[in-house]
C-alpha cells in the first residue's frame, strides 16, 4: 500500500516494496526503519524513530533532524483529497460532520464530560458505519442532532467546551 509523508512543503510517496521509485521519488533500504530517499536531485536519510500511531503521526529523523510528520495511507489521502478530513472543528473543539450522511446513533448528550477518542455518535455514510470520535478532552454543551437526521458536511454535530 502507498503511503505519502509529509514535512514542510515536502510530500513524498513511499510504497512497502524494500526498493523503489515511487512519486517522484528512489526509495533505497539503509535499515528495518532506515531509508536512503533520492528526489529531484536531493538526498535524504530518513530514519523513523516513533510511530506512526492511528492518526499518521511519526517522529522521524531526516539528514540527522528530528521533526514530527504525518503519513497518510491511500484511504486517508483520499478521504482529505475529497475534504473529508475527521480533524475538521478540532481547533474549537466542536465535531462538525466530516462528509454527508445519516445519524444513525447519538451517544452523548449536553452536559456529558467526555475524554479523548471517546464515541459520540454514528454517522452512516457512503453505506459505511463511521464512529464519530471526541479530539479532546471536555464537556459536552449542545447536540443540535437527532438520530435519523440527515446532516450535510461540516453540520455542527456536538458542541464543546475544552
Amino acid at each position: 500500500m502507498a503511503r505519502e509523508i509529509q514535512w514542510d512543503d515536502v510530500r513524498v510517496e513511499r510504497d512497502n516494496a524494500p526498493d523503489l521509485t515511487s512519486g517522484g521519488a528512489q526509495w533505497t533500504t539503509l535499515g528495518p526503519r532506515t531509508w536512503s530517499v533520492l528526489r529531484d536531485g536531493q538526498r535524504f536519510k530518513v530514519e523513523c524513530e516513533e510511530g506512526p500511531d492511528a492518526e499518521g503521526n511519526a517522529v522521524i529523523r531526516i539528514n540527522g533532524v528530528r521533526r514530527a510528520v504525518r503519513v497518510l495511507d491511500e484511504r486517508t489521502k483520499l478521504l482529505e483529497k475529497m475534504g473529508m478530513s475527521v480533524k475538521e472543528g478540532a481547533a474549537s473543539g466542536d465535531v462538525k460532520a466530516p462528509m454527508p450522511g445519516k445519524v444513525l446513533q447519538v451517544l452523548v448528550k449536553p452536559g456529558d464530560a467526555v475524554e479523548e477518542g471517546q464515541s459520540l455518535l454514528v454517522l452512516e455514510a457512503m453505506k459505511m458505519e463511521n464512529v464519530i470520535k471526541s479530539v479532546m478532552n471536555g464537556q459536552v454543551t449542545e447536540v443540535p442532532i437527532h438520530e435519523g437526521q440527515a446532516v450535510e458536511k461540516g453540520a455542527l454535530l456536538v458542541g464543546f467546551d475544552a
